[in-house]
């Protein structure tokens, strides 16, 4: 239970079969569930949550998490304390060990792949100070409406053309070149199950969808986002990691290859995109490149 009131929970099911459904209508029958006949990704049902409420803030939580009594308070107090927040991030702990960090801010990295600061660290404090971060874990991250809709690409606020994997570092990159910022909540507690779909850890033809769509969606999101210039500054560092991961999927996880076929394909969606983005006021003066660091 929450301490923070007035709540409205949206549960947006991705044509599980597992009785969740059935689960949710039995135990929770206030809650308001809408059904999904296929799944369309995690970004298609965060959107359709975004849409069908008219709350100030919008609270993405995956169904993985569990949060401390005080966690949306603690989120929502950022938020009115400060008005050119659009993105809250809490402190996550890893569930199978609450004294392992999974995530304390989000950040993209000079080779442009995003990461969760602290993860798999043991937490001794050194995280425990308000910050300003770059994104959130979309598995929990709380949103102000108003930037949702600054940011949105015709009816879109999560890129959709993303399905699963790095939405979150999207609309993060998206918000800081338009003025938004992020904040660290340290006081905001939660517990996540980490799934790692979107690495190479795991190898084998019968895992690799999650890399494969990883490696389409941070091609698609720096050609989205990236500055020209920061990118060509980078570009031999972002070769030099590119290559050695794409020799290792080539060699045992072949189709994860399919990502750089799957980015061509969506190729001129995302350069419609990059201009609608690029036109919004203060986007091409905006200067990221302080926030691409070493991991």
């Amino acid at each position: 239970m929450q301490v923070y009131r007035p709540i409205d929970i949206i549960v947006i099911d991705n044509a599980s079969i597992d009785g969740s459904v059935e689960w949710i209508r039995a135990n929770y029958p206030g809650v308001l569930l809408k059904c999904y006949k296929e799944n369309r990704g995690f970004s298609a049902a965060l959107n359709e949550g975004i849409r069908t409420t008219d709350a100030p803030f919008i609270l993405s939580i995956n169904p993985d998490v569990i949060l401390q009594p005080d966690c949306i308070m603690q989120m929502v107090k950022v938020m009115l304390e400060e008005p050119k927040v659009g993105i809250v991030s809490p402190k996550l702990f890893r569930f199978d060990n609450n004294q392992l960090l999974d995530s304390t801010g989000l950040f993209i990295n000079r080779r442009r792949c995003p990461y969760d600061r602290g993860q798999g660290e043991i937490d001794r404090g050194q995280y425990n100070k308000y910050k300003y971060v770059f994104g959130s874990c979309g598995a929990l991250a709380l949103y102000r409406r108003e930037m949702l809709e600054d940011l949105a690409f015709k009816d879109e606020y999560f890129d959709e053309d993303f399905f699963a994997y790095y939405e979150d570092a999207d609309l993060a990159w998206r918000a800081q070149l338009c003025g938004w910022q992020a904040i660290f909540e340290p006081q905001a507690v939660a517990s996540h199950v980490r799934g790692w779909g979107d690495t190479l850890r795991k190898q084998g033809e019968k895992d690799a969808q999650g890399p494969r769509l990883a490696l389409r969606n941070r091609y698609l999101m720096s050609l989205k986002n990236d500055r020209l210039s920061n990118f060509v500054v980078d570009f031999p560092l972002i070769l030099a990691a590119e290559l050695p991961r794409l020799l290792f999927a080539a060699i045992h996880m072949p189709s994860v290859l399919l990502g750089i076929f799957d980015f061509f394909i969506l190729l001129n969606t995302m350069v419609q995109k990059r201009r609608s983005l690029w036109q919004k006021p203060g986007v091409k003066e905006s200067n990221l490149r302080p926030w691409f660091v070493e991991s």
